[in-house]
């Protein structure tokens, strides 16, 4: 749906949204609307096509229908954090919103992505980011609620690239001021940028149990894999956050190298329930949500 036909929803039942640019491809609805029809919750979820430069006045739309709330995804997280009212601790710790809640006309930002992401890691790999050495790939928004994380659960290891590498290092900078006394202080020795050059790649997965790719490079079908094989390790561990035809590329080099393989799917599930659950105050019905997701996820395939 394009912003111009939000203003044409009922109210009734609730509308609910994912927002993001591409947003096609996207399974959210499924999943949602499997878990609002479970519960017998009189509500329907939509895609909505939106970049960063719509989105202040696509929220203005759905403040006006109004939405009981929505999801944001590329790129349109860290925005929306500007755009709320309101932002929960979630949000605040991650500077970037994957969640609103709509509360009274008041919109309260969210972050859902990193819960959902550390959900997903132990689903995938039997371990969490507290046993994990961690090359995260992208500082965006989902790469910041991940490494934020990914530190709050003790993390030994950090490592971030990004191809724009100020942005990686204004991320880790970041991170040291937000984490910087007690218990879950970090130094350059645990925490640290690197370059995005092969040299640099290849001697931090040396150090590393698990790539996560936090980019968006897959969605683009013209873009070359996010890493090439040569430069994986047999056996480590890769967590893509994309799913989809976006991550086929990278997971055909991952599988030539031999290393362990995870797409985005369980994180989009995790994640997709926490939102549920603080739209609607009640226990998200997450085996149903994950059969709706599996199920489009397979139609989709063909």
């Amino acid at each position: 749906m394009k912003p111009d036909l939000i203003l044409s929803l009922p109210s009734v039942p609730t509308p609910y949204a994912v927002l993001g640019s591409p947003i096609n491809h996207s399974l959210s609805p499924a999943m949602q609307q499997a878990a609002f029809d479970h519960l017998g919750i009189e509500a329907r979820y939509y895609r909505i096509a939106v970049d960063e430069e719509g989105l202040e006045r696509a929220v203005g739309r759905l403040r006006q229908v109004p939405f009981g709330g929505w999801n944001c995804t590329i790129p349109n997280k860290m925005r929306m954090y500007e755009l709320c009212d309101r932002r929960a601790e979630s949000a605040e710790q991650f500077r970037a919103v994957n969640t609103v809640m709509n509360d009274g006309g008041k919109l309260v930002g969210h972050n859902t992505d990193g819960v959902g992401w550390s959900r997903a890691l132990r689903e995938a790999f039997g371990r969490g980011p507290d046993e994990l050495r961690i090359l995260l790939l992208g500082a965006g928004g989902a790469g910041r609620a991940i490494a934020t994380q990914a530190l709050l659960e003790k993390c030994p290891l950090l490592i971030i690239a990004n191809r724009k590498a100020g942005r990686a290092l204004e991320l880790v900078n970041h991170l040291q001021g937000q984490f910087s006394t007690g218990l879950l202080a970090r130094t350059a020795r645990n925490l640290r940028p690197i370059g995005w050059r092969d040299e640099e790649l290849a001697a931090a997965m040396k150090e590393a149990d698990v790539v996560v790719n936090a980019t968006s490079a897959g969605l683009d079908p013209q873009s070359p894999p996010v890493l090439p094989a040569r430069l994986l390790p047999a056996g480590v561990l890769i967590f893509d956050t994309v799913y989809g035809a976006g991550c086929v590329k990278f997971r055909q080099e991952a599988e030539a190298a031999g290393a362990k393989w995870s797409d985005g799917l369980g994180m989009l599930l995790h994640q997709g329930a926490a939102a549920f659950s603080l739209w609607t105050g009640r226990e998200a019905p997450l085996n149903i949500m994950r059969k709706a997701l599996e199920s489009a996820f397979s139609a989709s395939r063909g």
